[in-house]
């Protein structure tokens, strides 16, 4: 994460070579900054290293953000001890059935290996490459309505709760974060994938608890950047997060909500 002094005197804040925005200060720059890897965090389901270079730092600042928006400095946090062949839980690997996060700029994100059992029955896996190709040539929105289209297949043939089109609908959600579009719509769309997922049970589970840290993460970035439009989500989400057992982050959403209508009122 790099803030620096763009062509017209101003500042400019890049991530992984991408400039993001610009200002002209560097707290407002910084907070952009770190929103942004907290819901690269939230994408990986981890907390992630990063380092932030400013212009009047004379060192790097080296850190790990988690999805919840905690930064720790990587010189008060012990690194983690090296994962063993022989250590029962074995690597962690992502869902074979979500992309993976996003990289630089220039560079179209890596995909995951193919997944052992097809995502999708065989007289639709035909629609599931192109839309697999899309996403593979880095353009998301045509991988979005892809993944919308075959979503809509499968639930009018095999019904909104069955787990085929439950996959999509979360590969849905996903590719919408990616593109980083419509704050508003993705954490409309991440809250109901998160709710239909939880009321049939399906798995892995891992799944919908991700999609629910990113509603969260997506949510208290639309809360910096349009305080109305998320305050009008802030009842679904905290109501998602109730039925989740989430109490903690169901406390910080009515929190920052409480705070944000005070200054509005």
């Amino acid at each position: 994460m790099m803030i620096r002094t763009d062509p017209d005197g101003g500042l400019a804040l890049d991530i992984d070579g991408q400039t993001l925005a610009a200002a002209p200060d560097i707290a407002t720059l910084r907070a952009k900054g770190l929103a942004e890897l907290r819901i690269r965090a939230a994408l990986a389901g981890r907390p992630i290293r990063a380092r932030a270079v400013e212009p009047a730092a004379p060192t790097p600042w080296l850190m790990i953000v988690s999805p919840d928006g905690t930064v720790t400095d990587v010189a008060e946090h012990p690194a983690p001890p090296p994962q063993h062949p022989t250590d029962d839980h074995g690597p962690r690997t992502a869902p074979p059935a979500e992309p993976a996060a996003p990289g630089p700029a220039d560079h179209v994100p890596a995909l995951p290996a193919a997944p052992p059992v097809a995502p999708v029955p065989e007289q639709h896996r035909e629609a599931w490459a192109r839309l697999w190709a899309a996403y593979e040539a880095g353009d998301l929105p045509t991988a979005v309505v892809l993944a919308l289209k075959l979503e809509t297949a499968l639930e009018a043939e095999y019904g909104p709760l069955d787990p085929y089109t439950l996959n999509l609908l979360t590969v849905r959600a996903s590719l919408t974060l990616f593109q980083r579009t419509d704050l508003h719509g993705t954490v409309e769309l991440l809250i109901t994938t998160v709710l239909r997922r939880q009321a049939a049970k399906v798995r892995p589970k891992a799944d919908t608890a991700r999609a629910a840290r990113n509603a969260v993460a997506v949510w208290v970035q639309l809360l910096d950047e349009d305080p109305q439009a998320a305050l009008a989500l802030s009842s679904s989400l905290a109501d998602m997060l109730a039925i989740r057992g989430w109490d903690n982050h169901r406390n910080d959403v009515l929190a920052r909500t409480k705070a944000v209508s005070a200054l509005a009122g």
